[in-house]
């Protein structure tokens, strides 16, 4: 039977990879506060983009999908819901939301989790903020239809005992400060994601708790940069690390490190995002329309105006339409589709 015993993490023998992963994210969390002074203007802009891409692509890997216009609409809260999948994504909205302004005062506690869990869902007819009350499987379906499945969670019975075990075990921990921060928040996540303690939501619920648990830890890179986004874009892998370690799980004989690699190659992917962006706008040579020509020499493959917009949120649109309109004539990059839409590449 499983059982959650955080203190073994004390004498948890690492990989070589895991030791230079958890080195490297610390490395770039030092920097956080020479980006605040530097750069607030552009953390800010930084910040909004994040809220709306986080927002999108949580839901998004769940298999909810909306267009930019509607979703900015849901965003600003000046819209009627039209249905139960906006209603989620304006649920996930105002929980994000939560976690950014308030994180300090959010409690790692089971009766928490629950309520964050009916804010998720307070715009639908799903009742939210309690456990599940059937048991619940993992699965997959492949092209031809066919289906497997990945993974056996708890079941309904076990589920509150093991969520107030698990709470537990991480606070002792975040108390007594003896586990490597990183190594906790994803050990967590683990587990939270193989007890799948709700009927709905719990991926959704554990991309939040990994958001908060970050800020418990002084780790802010979430604020300025879409972790659901870099995890919808490598969706395979995480499915497939989360399958990996979660064989032997109910038996305390799981391989934790392909999760463990993964979710920290995250935050890492996270921090070299918000470090190229941030240097860029350091630098400051030759304004804003040399860091528009600087992304895309840069650049690899097919590009739009909204990753320029995103890599230089300060930059107004007029002078990246500038910009693409001179190169163009320059034949130095060529548009590919018209409108909105249009992707570009460099000849």
């Amino acid at each position: 039977m499983r059982t959650f015993q955080y203190e073994q993490l004390k004498q948890l023998m690492m990989p070589m990879e895991t030791v230079n992963l958890i080195a490297k994210i610390n490395e770039y969390k030092g920097k956080q506060e020479l980006y605040k002074q530097q750069a607030p203007q552009i953390l800010e802009t930084l910040k909004d983009v994040a809220v709306i891409q986080s927002t999108k692509a949580s839901n998004a890997i769940e298999g909810i999908i909306i267009t930019d216009s509607r979703l900015k609409s849901i965003m600003q809260n000046d819209i009627d819901l039209k249905d139960r999948s906006e209603g989620e994504i304006a649920g996930y909205r105002d929980v994000l939301q939560l976690v950014h302004s308030s994180y300090d005062a959010i409690p790692i506690r089971e009766s928490v989790i629950l309520q964050l869990h009916k804010e998720l869902y307070r715009y639908n007819p799903i009742e939210g903020g309690r456990w599940k009350n059937v048991d619940n499987v993992i699965s997959e379906t492949f092209v031809d239809g066919t289906k497997r499945i990945r993974f056996q969670p708890l079941s309904a019975f076990e589920t509150p005992t093991a969520m107030q075990r698990l709470c537990e075990e991480l606070r002792e921990r975040m108390v007594k400060t003896d586990v490597e921060p990183l190594i906790l928040i994803s050990i967590f996540i683990l587990d939270f994601l193989s007890v799948h303690p709700f009927n709905d939501g719990n991926g959704r619920m554990a991309r939040l708790l990994t958001l908060l648990l970050l800020y418990k830890f002084g780790y802010e890179v979430g604020r300025y940069i879409s972790l659901e986004k870099i995890i919808e874009e490598s969706k395979e892998d995480y499915y497939e690390s989360l399958r990996t370690s979660s064989i032997g799980w109910h038996e305390n004989k799981n391989n934790i490190f392909p999760w463990l690699n993964y979710l920290l190659g995250t935050f890492i992917a996270a921090y070299k995002d918000l470090e190229s962006r941030v240097g860029i706008i350091e630098t400051q040579i030759g304004g804003k329309s040399q860091r528009i020509h600087d992304y895309i020499e840069k650049k690899l493959g097919y590009f739009t105006k909204a990753d320029i917009r995103n890599a230089c949120p300060d930059v107004s649109e007029a002078t990246i339409n500038r910009v693409l309109n001179e190169l163009k004539v320059q034949q130095v990059i060529e548009p590919i589709g018209l409108g909105r839409n249009a992707k570009w590449r460099k000849l």
